[in-house]
């Protein structure tokens, strides 16, 4: 959560360059030759906007997967839908009100607002949160599974032994 509020700035920027492409293709413009590298920052914020939240995500389930798997706990799918679905509505939650309060825990955001609804924007915040929290889900089970890592060599060993 506190990634995506260290990068919702980025998406408030998104938003705003894409309420500009309007002007570049108006009636009159002369400017079009500069849609291509608008386009390209579009899809360089919107990369930094999903990427940072997710590497965090990425580490934080790391960390999480090598703990749960140290105390020998593991997780069941039902508790991970739980987490996704409660991460998704707090990332709503939390944006639309911190938005709407000009929290200061929103670094970087535009001085010019986008036109869109902050409600809009928090509902892309929230389908990233979904994205990010399913990162973690197949990471943690894989973290946590019973079964002993195997090695290639293990398995060399193994297929040894059975051949004899």
């Amino acid at each position: 959560m506190a990634a995506t509020c260290a990068v919702y700035g980025w998406l408030e920027a998104t938003a705003n360059m894409v309420e500009g492409l309007r002007q570049l293709f108006a009636p009159g413009a002369t400017t079009v030759v500069f849609a291509p590298f608008l386009f390209l920052f579009i899809a360089l914020t919107l990369i930094i906007f999903v990427a940072g939240p997710m590497f965090a995500a990425a580490i934080g389930a790391i960390f999480g997967g090598l703990l749960l798997r140290w105390r020998a706990l593991s997780v069941s799918r039902s508790t991970i839908q739980s987490f996704v679905f409660a991460s998704v509505v707090c990332h709503i939650i939390l944006i639309v009100l911190a938005t709407r309060y000009h929290a200061s825990f929103l670094p970087g955001r535009p001085r010019e607002h986008p036109k869109t609804p902050p409600y809009a924007l928090a509902c892309v915040a929230g389908a990233n949160a979904a994205l990010n929290s399913l990162v973690a889900a197949l990471i943690i089970p894989r973290l946590t599974t019973k079964e002993r890592w195997r090695s290639a060599n293990d398995l060399d060993a193994t297929q040894v032994d059975s051949a004899k």
